[in-house]
């Protein structure tokens, strides 16, 4: 938490410092009031009555000093954590976006949003807990110092008892550490597995057998142990609370009515009655917001994690080309023994592609074939940029390139596509061609353009993957590549696709990669590239 809050892009962070500093002021106003009240109580007491008005200015600017330091630090504080949390999620947004694919497949969704929407709450709740805190060690400090000042005895045996609370606190810090880390996986774990229910609601409901499995054997069981792992530290946070109040405040009080010299005066006692008084709050806080303290430090662990696990040799730049300023216009794309492999997590090989050789030319029509888990989408995301090759060159009109630099050649539609409501990227579109893409991909019943906007819902598989090709068509890119799009279509859009859309493509000077199944189409095609279990048959 320290590092986090002091420390900014590895420099100290400035408005931190303020805002301790401000804190530390408040610490002391707050504690010279309570000595100052305690001196008051003493010549009551003494029957000093006089002096009490001599100490009312000094008590009111105490009492000013204390609410302005404590309002400006406690306002730039919020300020600041909400500033760092905003800081953390933009670079992971950054990260994520210009992650590769392998990584981010790779990638637990469920522990992603987790960390970003649970973690950095706890952040930014604890952060000001830790801000306020400083306030409460200095008040405990000065408090200390101050009974010190008028009885060592006293002074002594406060110091003893905090520091018996430190000590036992230390104990547990370890350990609940570990505690709270394995309780935030269990908890995504649960996520993710309700995640399931609603995901696989359809199959759960249709078999029986395996829905009461799903929830008798892991959805329940893995309840269970968040529940058993939250009430162990729970009980852990419990013990250290009784033993702070019960075992050290309650106990200093009975030592100084018990044990210290009957002969101290009644004034005397006062004071130290008091201190202890005025010491509880801080201790209390402190006592409170140490169990978020420790939470929110496995929390920034797990977003520093996710930021390595983010972390790419490439430099993150803020800004992508919209246009590819390597090439005026695309002539040509050949691909020369292009290899990739898929690895476990002990780097061994489970499934390879290649060698890949293939010459496309601008304008053509390039059916890529073969049956299921052949490689045909691996082959795809390879061609795009998508999956870096293990080895092999691309050359775009006789230049050899990195494919990852020159993605924007290419309007994509893979098989498992996401569609964006707006238009991110695209300028100037004029909503008549959107309307007139809609009225030909027959979904201008089903999807409104509005305000730059679409606007659908209840969409099939099919309507989507239309959609997404109408989006993709507005992206206007020199290459075009269809992932098993006609897949989900009905026979009558099937062969519109074949017969109307590809060759419409075409005549406009596109170029188009298509990956499918339907052999009764084949003769559309001016290449045809077969796969099997990773290897190209023929060409």
């Amino acid at each position: 938490m320290f590092k986090f809050l002091f420390y900014t892009n590895r420099r100290i962070n400035k408005q931190m410092v303020f805002v301790s500093a401000m804190m530390i002021v408040s610490g002391i106003a707050a504690s010279l009031m309570a000595t100052t009240i305690s001196e008051i109580a003493e010549d009551i007491i003494t029957d000093h009555i006089a002096n009490i008005f001599y100490a009312l200015p000094l008590f009111l600017a105490l009492y000013a000093l204390l609410f302005f330091s404590r309002r400006t630090a406690l306002r730039s504080g919020v300020n600041l954590v909400e500033r760092l949390l905003e800081s953390s999620r933009n670079k992971i947004g950054n990260q994520l976006r210009q992650s590769t694919l392998i990584k981010i497949e790779n990638l637990d969704q469920g522990e992603i949003y987790t960390k970003l929407a649970v973690d950095t709450k706890k952040i930014s709740r604890a952060s000001i807990s830790y801000i306020r805190g400083i306030q409460s060690i200095v008040i405990i400090i000065i408090i200390m110092l101050y009974i010190l000042s008028f009885s060592i005895v006293a002074g002594v045996v406060f110091m003893s008892m905090f520091g018996i609370g430190v000590f036992y606190y230390q104990i547990y810090y370890q350990l609940l550490l570990g505690q709270i880390d394995e309780m935030n996986s269990k908890e995504t774990e649960l996520f993710d597995n309700f995640g399931h229910v609603l995901d696989g609601f359809k199959e759960l409901k249709l078999n029986p057998e395996k829905n009461e499995d799903f929830y008798q054997n892991y959805l329940k069981p893995l309840s269970k142990k968040v529940k058993s792992l939250r009430f162990s530290i729970g009980k852990k946070y419990v013990d250290i609370n009784a033993f702070c109040l019960f075992f050290l405040h309650y106990l200093i009080l009975g030592i100084i009515i018990y044990i210290f010299p009957l002969n101290y005066s009644v004034a005397f006692r006062f004071k130290i009655i008091a201190m202890s008084v005025f010491l509880f709050e801080p201790i209390e806080y402190l006592k409170v917001v140490i169990p978020e303290i420790l939470m929110a430090k496995v929390s920034i662990n797990r977003l520093q994690k996710l930021e390595n696990q983010l972390n790419s040799t490439s430099k993150l730049s803020e800004y992508i080309p919209h246009k590819d300023k390597g090439f005026s216009s695309f002539h040509n794309l050949q691909i020369d023994a292009l290899q990739f492999k898929y690895t476990d997590k002990e780097g061994k090989k489970t499934f390879a592609i290649g060698p890949i050789n293939a010459n496309i030319n601008a304008g053509e029509i390039i059916f890529l074939v073969g049956g299921n888990g052949s490689g045909k989408s691996t082959v795809l995301k390879l061609i795009s940029g998508l999956y870096p090759p293990f080895s092999g060159s691309f050359m775009v009109n006789g230049k050899e390139i990195n494919m990852a630099d020159h993605r924007n050649l290419f309007s994509v539609v893979y098989s498992d596509c996401y569609i964006f409501d707006k238009l991110y990227g695209v300028k100037n579109i004029e909503d008549q061609t959107v309307k007139n893409l809609l009225k030909l991909m027959a979904i201008d019943n089903k999807v409104e353009w509005k305000e730059k906007q679409f606007h659908h819902s209840g969409l099939s598989t099919g309507q989507t993957k239309r959609l997404a090709f109408i989006i993709a068509i507005l992206d206007d890119r020199p290459i075009y590549i269809l992932d098993e799009w006609a897949a989900e279509q009905d026979p009558t859009f099937k062969k519109k696709y074949y017969t109307e859309l590809l060759p419409m493509l075409k005549k406009n000077g596109k170029t188009i990669i298509v990956a499918t199944h339907d052999d009764q189409y084949y003769h559309i095609a001016d290449q045809l590239l077969k796969m099997d279990y990773g290897q190209l048959l023929y060409s």
